[in-house]
């Protein structure tokens, strides 16, 4: 598979994936508390929450189940959105979508292979989304990887009704 169409919609600007990425992440900041609350409190002894001797950082360390199920969470969330409609909350606000290179429907391969490689590009410092300054057509490493990209896709004007 080639990369991206030229005549298709532009790719969208770095500034604005992180602006969506900040969106999204404030909603996952919630989300995965919730998910690790529930897991502290499932693996925790009903008489060491009474104690009050449940120190968050030991419980994270001794379960090493909160950052698996956050991440996880965090995965469902970003392929849920991306297979149903091509962008997450922040996406939509932002107006950028996800497409695949061939512009074929974001399936759930798709989504969960971009997940996966976004996540590596974090390591070390972001660098595989830094790449996107670099990169002739502004796609980050995780793009080139799993051959998708955001694109900036304007809102539809709709005309008045007469």
């Amino acid at each position: 598979m080639s990369e991206p169409d030229q005549a298709s919609l532009p790719t969208a600007r770095l500034w604005r994936r992180l602006a969506a990425v900040l969106y999204d992440g404030l909603l996952l900041v919630a989300i995965n508390a919730l998910v690790a609350a529930g897991v502290i409190t499932l693996l925790t002894p009903h008489e060491a929450a009474h104690a009050h001797t449940l120190v968050i950082l030991p419980a994270l360390m001794r379960y090493g189940l909160v950052l698996p199920a956050v991440l996880l969470t965090s995965g469902l969330f970003f392929a849920y959105f991306w297979v149903r409609s091509q962008q997450t909350l922040g996406m939509q606000t932002w107006h950028i979508r996800l497409e695949r290179w061939d512009l074929q429907r974001i399936g759930w391969r798709d989504a969960c292979a971009r997940y996966l490689w976004a996540l590596a590009c974090l390591f070390p410092a972001g660098l595989g989304y830094w790449w996107a300054l670099l990169d002739r057509r502004g796609l980050s490493l995780h793009d080139r990887l799993s051959r998708t990209r955001i694109v900036f896709a304007p809102p539809i004007k709709r005309q008045p009704r007469p």
